[in-house]
């Protein structure tokens, strides 16, 4: 028994009443309350405090035994195997002096319940999105008519604790209407019912559980102890525990510095010297300070329970720890394995709800490798299963589905069949058991289905070639087998299965099982990339990366091959591999395929200074493969890269999410004042935090910076790293795939057949609206054709042509013409912050065409046009005459401090209070502003439309008469 400091400062005569000295008193553990339900089948330990040495007795149903409390106080007995009992007997524990018990006592199945907010979700009593609710009725109607007094739970407060509480209070309920039933958990409710009325026997559910909290919390020390994969989240927790090694190696040195660090402040105190500082406190033995830190819940809501006789738990949880990907696994591995040691179950059963889609945002395939490790957890142990819910979903913007009965049913179905016996119950979701190649095929064959339901276009499911890209992929079933190909992927390697966080499941099977996610990943060599890229794509550039000394004036590359010449094509895909041999013999590779960030391929290799390349520019699509475990690998919608010649700072200028201002990583600052500096060529994934691949310092040749993944020390980028010396070899390919471009003579057809006249101009540009989303950091265009270098002198007139296909397939056309509003043709086109264009001006002889009536035809003296890639307001700064300062429209107001921003390219005819046409927010490809005409709702000068989503097609040609 504890004894608390503060007994041993009072006089012997404080502890004498009535002149009989103090005894403690026989005590049993609280979760023995009144209502309890014992597990059956099973010994049962029962056990409490008295006085060190003091006899006890326990007595329940037949049995009596008696044992003697230990020197700590505490007591145990064990109670042999008992039969299920429905009858209300008393468990009592009795000393020399008192004896207490636990009356309407019962036996039957004994369930752990934990888990964050979907575990924690009531029936009844939360919010109105926070309740249960399905077709069969509400948990208000459910609990109301709930009577099954041999269903009895209890419900543990939201408490935590640095240390093991081994006393809190337990109140056992019994399943009868009010507000206890309400506010229990609709999960375990579902759960225990349905034991309930396949078993007729008790059972008892033990409900801990908090919204919103990680799995580590709930995991006791020894489950920390048992996974070789958490050693660094052991070490924390242990370090705090007296009695560890851990405890002592740390409590150890902090002695040894302490007195070393006394002996110096005696020695600088006697010499009249400033004193040392004292050693700080280890950040090991800091007390956790909050609910989300390792062991703290199970330490306050389940360690008073230990080591009650159960049969097994139920969770649901996952959502916290979401960013965990695999190590998830070894976290539920630390959890099962701690519950199972502390309660002294070796064989205690564990059944688990995989996450339901929910659109968390960011990478939408983080939730498939949380399912992932879910399964994997499943795969690597005896007596545990996952109850798959991706079909039970009725919203997925909320992140808590309504129906848990459909999830506490499906959990009972595993524990029925599993633990019960019950062969005849059918509680497996279909799970991959086989895969085999045929032909363009994969064929897929799976466990626990004998026909599939909802077979006819079965979604979700997608195939990738050797470049790791994945298509949509046709499913058919064959029996119980599927075959998975697409028309796109000639040689299938990889495929997955609703490898997206909002895909619903619907393929079942016959019992209306969903099967869930899982995905088959081919890693290819990097012999075997090598070859697909050099059968598929265009080889632009092989190099040497220690062969930077060769520089000389640092402009120059010396490639080992290039073919940048022979590249006449449009840029549809730029590839890049690199592979580094190391010194000690082992050999890393990376390859990183993106949409092209420019269409100069002069610009897409080292990026020296005679190549005009600049870039600190997001890149879209990036595909990964790495034979380096720390790369994250896979398709990711962006990226950046970081190419120029110059000097450059870790100052994060460009606002790069998640980027450092103190480090050199993925978000620095170019220095326009050292324009062939040290250089840069990253490829950065800046949503995983990871440099992909960095080569700096381009003339350091064998002391260049170089490295895959993030430098584990100091700069993430390898900056200063002087890491080429590590390596034996190190190489760089360069690979394009493009499309013959279209001519000048094609592209000006399309002009001509809707206003003939025009053929009198030059074509200076021609763009596919749509493909604004290559615009990377949006100073920079992909025009289909760009013939503005060619274009020299200067402009007097100036056109433009747009033209939209709807996905109705009508087509709208508007033609602009006007007196050139700037000599420069470089100014003309889509106003990016590179052009330097940003007018808000009037405009001269405005002549407009078109097929639709949305617009105004004629000449007209005057105009107005908006070209800026700033943000922008809708006061009328400008004063264009009858324009509105309320709504956006022909006399807007740029706002400077946003540049690139959401841009605005809008020509307008302000006599008429008319938008000619518009195209704004550039960036976002196809979901850009576009319009001819004035918008007929909201804006008339269509910002914030996302109109271009309307349109299958969407071009924009530019042309000028020059002087």
């Amino acid at each position: 028994m504890m004894k608390f400091r503060w007994m041993q400062l009072l006089p012997a005569a404080a502890l004498i009443l009535g002149g009989t000295a103090v005894e403690a008193k026989v005590e049993l553990a609280p979760v023995f309350s009144d209502n309890a339900v014992l597990q059956r089948d099973m010994e049962v330990p029962v056990w409490g405090w008295a006085d060190p040495g003091e006899s006890v007795t326990v007595k329940f149903a037949d049995q009596t035994l008696t044992t003697t409390a230990a020197n700590d106080g505490k007591w145990m007995v064990k109670l042999a195997p008992l039969a299920a009992s429905k009858e209300n007997r008393t468990l009592e524990a009795s000393g020399p002096t008192n004896t207490v018990s636990a009356k309407n006592v019962l036996v039957g199945e004994v369930w752990i319940a934990s888990g964050q907010s979907n575990m924690e979700m009531p029936l009844w009593g939360g919010g109105a999105n926070f309740r249960h609710r399905n077709a069969n009725g509400t948990g208000k109607e459910v609990a109301d008519k709930t009577n099954i007094p041999t269903f009895r739970f209890t419900r543990m407060p939201r408490q935590w604790s640095g240390t093991a509480m081994t006393k809190e209070p337990v109140k056992w309920n019994l399943a009868v209407p009010g507000q206890e039933l309400e506010a229990a958990s609709a999960a375990a409710f579902f759960f225990a019912r349905e034991l309930v009325k396949e078993l007729d026997v008790p059972v008892g559910i033990i409900g801990a559980y908090w919204g919103g909290t990680r799995i580590e919390p709930w995991t006791p020390p020894e489950g920390f102890d048992s996974v070789p994969e958490l050693a660094n989240i052991a070490k924390t927790v242990n370090a705090k525990l007296p009695g560890t090694s851990d405890y002592k190696a740390v409590s150890d040195k902090v002695m040894v510095d302490y007195a070393a660090w006394m002996e110096k402040y005696k020695n600088a105190i006697a010499n009249g010297q400033q004193p040392p500082t004292p050693p700080a406190f280890p950040a090991e033995q800091q007390p956790f300070n909050n609910h989300q830190q390792p062991t703290v819940l199970f330490n306050k809501m389940l360690a008073t329970y230990v080591p009650y006789a159960v049969r097994g738990a139920i969770w649901y949880q996952g959502e916290a720890n979401l960013g965990d990907r695999m190590l998830y696994k070894h976290k539920m591995q630390a959890l099962l394995n701690g519950w199972r040691k502390v309660f002294q179950n070796p064989g205690m059963s564990f059944y688990f709800a995989q996450l339901a889609p929910f659109t968390y945002g960011g990478d939408p395939t983080v939730l498939p490798q949380l399912w992932e490790a879910q399964q994997a957890f499943v795969d690597a142990n005896e007596k545990v299963g996952m109850a798959v819910i991706t079909d039970a979903v009725h919203n997925i913007r909320d992140i808590h589905p309504a129906d848990k009965e459909v999830v506490g049913k499906r959990l009972a179905y595993l524990a029925l069949k599993n633990d019960y016996g019950r062969s005849d119950i059918k509680a497996d979701s279909p799970r991959l058991k086989d895969s085999k190649v045929e032909g363009n095929a994969f064929v897929l064959d799976f466990n626990f289905v004998e026909s599939w339901k909802n077979a006819d276009n079965i979604p979700f499911f997608e195939v990738a070639g050797m470049d790791g890209v994945f298509y949509p992929a046709k499913a058919v079933v064959d029996g119980t087998k599927i075959r998975v190909s697409s028309d796109q992927v000639a040689e299938p390697r990889s495929v997955r299965y609703m490898w997206n966080q909002t895909n619903e499941g619907k393929l079942a099977n016959e019992a209306g099982l969903v099967l869930g996610s899982f995905r088959i990943e081919y890693k290819p060599s990097f012999d075997e990339l090598l070859a697909y890229y050099n059968a598929n794509s265009k080889l632009v550039y092989e190099y040497d990366l220690k062969s930077g000394s060769g520089f000389g004036d640092k402009t120059k590359v010396r490639y080992t091959v290039d073919n940048s010449d022979a590249i006449k094509g449009k840029l549809t895909r730029i590839t890049y591999i690199a592979r580094l041999d190391g010194n000690d013999g082992n050999m890393q590779f990376v390859c990183v395929s993106m949409d092209p960030f420019t269409q100069n391929v002069k610009q897409i290799g080292v990026p020296v200074r005679s190549t005009g390349a600049l870039f600190q520019t997001r890149v879209r699509n990036m595909n990964v493969l790495s034979n380096v475990d720390s790369i994250r690998t896979g398709k990711f919608n962006e990226g950046n890269i970081e190419f120029w010649p110059n000097n450059y700072a870790q100052y994060n200028r460009a606002g790069i999410p998640n980027a450092s201002n103190q480090v050199f990583d993925f978000g620095d600052q170019i220095d326009n004042n050292v324009k062939t500096g040290y250089g840069s060529m990253q490829i950065h994934n800046f949503g995983a935090r990871q440099t992909i691949f960095a080569y700096n310092r381009f003339e350091g040749g064998s002391n260049a910076d170089l490295g895959i993944g993030n430098q584990p020390v100091n700069n993430p980028d390898w900056t200063f790293s002087n890491a080429a010396k590590n390596y034996s070899k190190a190489t760089l390919y360069v690979f394009v795939d493009e499309v013959p471009r279209k001519t000048e003579s094609e592209l000006m057809g399309q002009v001509t057949a809707r206003v003939p006249e025009a053929g009198s101009m030059k074509l200076a540009y021609a763009y596919d609206l749509k493909s604004g989303s290559g615009f990377g950091d949006r100073t920079r265009v992909n025009y289909e054709f760009d013939n503005s270098a060619a274009l020299t002198g200067k402009a007097k007139k100036v056109a433009y042509l747009m033209v939209l296909t709807g996905n109705d397939n009508q087509e709208s056309w508007v033609y602009a013409g006007m007196d050139a509003f700037d000599p420069s043709v470089a100014k003309l086109g889509v106003p990016t912050k590179s052009t330097g264009a940003v007018f808000q001006k009037k405009i001269a002889n405005l002549e407009v065409k078109s097929n639709t009536n949305k617009v105004k035809t004629g000449t007209f003296a005057e105009g107005n046009i908006e070209f800026w890639s700033c943000n922008y307001g809708n006061r009328n700064a400008a004063g264009i005459p009858g324009a509105s300062d309320s709504t956006f429209d022909f006399g807007d107001e740029r706002i400077t401090g946003v540049d690139p921003g959401y841009g605005s390219m809008q020509i307008h005819n302000f006599g008429e209070k008319q938008t000619v046409f518009a195209y704004n927010n550039f960036s976002v490809g196809g979901n850009s502003d576009i319009g001819i005409g004035n918008q007929p709702v909201n804006n008339p000068d269509w910002t914030f439309s996302g109109a271009l989503k309307n349109y299958r097609n969407a071009w924009l040609y530019v042309l000028v008469s020059m002087e």
